[in-house]
């Protein structure tokens, strides 16, 4: 089947389901990668492998839906060209108007999608599509300048890992093989070390559209008006999400996990009924697993532990309540709060941090308050500022980053892997006078005493600094880490970063003064992480999370163009004048 779109341009689709019955609700869903090709949520422990479209068809088939699943402009069968994103609102819109017109159609439609597909759907509803029911399944972009896409003014990387990783699938699906395997002979790290790419400078010179495609994002830092097309800012216009019933779904380590939580705040603040938000500790299209990276949260990791099933199957229930008109039971927001394990090494070499499912009926949890870590002398003091003056320096050489290990990261591999990972061997500490301090001199170390007391970290993580450069732009990392006691693993939890051109808003870039003291608020990701009696929270800062993120050449040169870099010093400053600080919701 096709379906034409507004510019005469033909989108191929699989239609599931009797038509020649009465006319039903529809469930549409809509992929760059292959329509015969399923996603990975299909998957749960019961499957060794990915589940066929077939099966998947003949379960909304068995719960009264005809189920479509189509393939985006450029990829699979349809006709057009790709570009990314921005293609997917008014194709979206398009096809969903298609649908309702068919006779076996009954005006009601549903969509569903992961990832990429959360994304076709969002797109489609921020420019105007009406739809009786969406599940954002880990993606959507409510601002993809504040996530997804760029964070903190910096570019994450995974846009050119997945870029080079579509370019290869359509080659292979085009049957060029050898242009597939020149491709895959690329060494993209390399690639990623020598700077931002563009024409004649990077490994996707056989695919120009996608080059482009991947450009338009790179060199645009400022929040312009490419970041506020629909499909990218969903944000423009609450009340288009806010009129459909929605469940959004994503992870600790995913990087639509804050994406999805603005969106869903925002509807809920709103007052829209029908929301439903589900945070899990996977990594990105990992919901089969208790592992993410190196860790392994445990046996209720799993979706069906809070769900009573896997959430292949619950959808289905939810969309025929949700598409009927019934009401949302149950508490609006699951989440997973990581940690309570004893940290020990398994059998595969994985290590046990456990964790436990919480329910709330709001983001953050309304008995959530904040608790302020002040860097005193050293060290992270709690609710005590600092009496004295304390300066940390370190270096930040962009032709040596700081590397990346672990964090909310999709689309990666094979460069960069998610997740949770003990960072004792790579981050190294040492311990003088009872203070911790890093080995490294491009990395600072920050502890608090060992608790006394579980404290319960969930939602908003932010580190408010004051910090001078030597030169006009730089970039500050944080990454919160869970420290078991003595030499017991030391675990990232969530981390953030922020180009310091972007520290007074995302608008216009404005150059450091070199030496001069800026205060500065790096968000990290949300989260939710239960430090036990007898642990340390450790606070690790620096200049680079590479390759997560570009490097910053720190000239202050244009975004997204290679160049010259320069070495730069950096001060962390704290005290009675400048009391840098982390901020942390805590339970109660």
């Amino acid at each position: 089947m096709v379906i034409m779109m507004r510019d005469g341009v033909n989108l191929a689709a699989d239609i599931h389901g009797e038509l020649t019955a009465r006319p039903r609700p529809v469930v549409l869903e809509r992929t760059p990668y292959g329509r015969q090709n399923p996603d990975q949520p299909e998957l749960h422990g019961a499957h060794a492998g990915p589940v066929p479209r077939t099966k998947i068809a003949a379960a909304f088939n068995a719960a009264g839906f005809i189920y479509v699943i189509g393939d985006c402009r450029g990829t699979g069968q349809s006709q057009g060209t790709f570009t990314k994103y921005l293609q997917e609102c008014d194709d979206g819109v398009d096809t969903i108007a298609w649908l309702r017109d068919q006779p076996w159609c009954d005006g009601r439609i549903a969509t569903t999608g992961f990832s990429y597909g959360a994304l076709c759907q969002m797109a489609a509803i921020a420019a105007g599509a009406t739809v009786q029911a969406a599940l954002f399944d880990c993606g959507g972009f409510f601002d993809a300048h504040e996530s997804g896409i760029r964070q903190g003014g910096a570019f994450d990387l995974k846009q050119a890992t997945w870029t080079h990783a579509q370019a290869i699938r359509d080659a292979l699906a085009s049957g060029d093989d050898e242009g597939a395997q020149a491709l895959k002979n690329e060494d993209v790290r390399t690639w990623l070390n020598r700077g931002p790419w563009t024409t004649g400078h990077s490994p996707l010179d056989s695919a120009p559209h996608h080059l482009s495609n991947l450009m338009h994002f790179w060199q645009s830092g400022e929040f312009g008006p490419i970041w506020q097309h629909p499909a990218l800012y969903a944000a423009s216009d609450v009340s288009r999400l806010s009129a459909v019933p929605a469940m959004f779904v994503t992870s600790w380590f995913d990087t639509s996990l804050l994406n999805g939580l603005q969106a869903f705040t925002a509807v809920t603040k709103s007052g829209a009924m029908n929301q439903q938000l589900i945070i899990g500790p996977w990594n990105h299209n990992a919901k089969h697993t208790t592992l993410a990276g190196a860790t392994d949260l445990g046996p209720e990791a799993l979706p069906q532990a809070v769900l009573g099933a896997p959430l292949s199957d619950y959808r289905v229930r939810w969309f025929e309540q949700m598409v009927s008109g019934g009401q949302q039971t149950g508490p609006a927001v699951r989440y997973f709060e990581m940690g309570g394990g004893e940290g020990k090494e398994l059998p595969d070499g994985t290590i046990l941090h456990g964790g436990s499912w919480q329910s709330s009926d709001s983001w953050p949890p309304q008995d959530c308050r904040t608790l302020q870590l002040f860097v005193c002398d050293g060290e992270l003091c709690r609710d005590k500022e600092p009496e004295i003056n304390w300066r940390a320096d370190w270096v930040s050489d962009p032709d040596k980053p700081v590397e990346t290990l672990g964090g909310a990261i999709n689309s990666g591999e094979p460069v960069m892997q998610g997740g949770m990972f003990d960072h004792s061997a790579e981050f190294p500490v040492t311990r003088t006078s009872g203070k911790v301090r890093s080995t490294r001199p491009d990395v600072v170390t920050l502890t608090t005493r060992p608790l006394t007391e579980d404290l319960h970290v969930v939602g908003p993580v932010e580190a408010d600094l004051h910090v001078s450069a030597d030169v006009v732009d730089a970039d500050v990392t944080i990454k919160l880490i869970d420290c078991y006691p003595d030499d017991g693993p030391c675990l990232n939890v969530t981390d953030g970063i922020l180009r310091l051109r972007y520290r007074a808003q995302k608008t216009v870039s404005e150059p450091l003064v070199p030496g001069k003291i800026n205060r500065i608020r790096v968000q990290a990701f949300p989260t939710a992480n239960r430090f036990q009696a007898g642990h340390r929270l450790r606070l690790d800062i620096a200049a680079s999370n590479f390759p997560h993120f570009d490097v910053n050449p720190q000239t202050g040169g244009p975004e997204g163009l290679p160049g010259a870099r320069r070495i730069a010093q950096l001060t962390l400053h704290s005290g009675p004048g400048y009391p840098s600080k982390l901020n942390l919701s805590v339970k109660v």
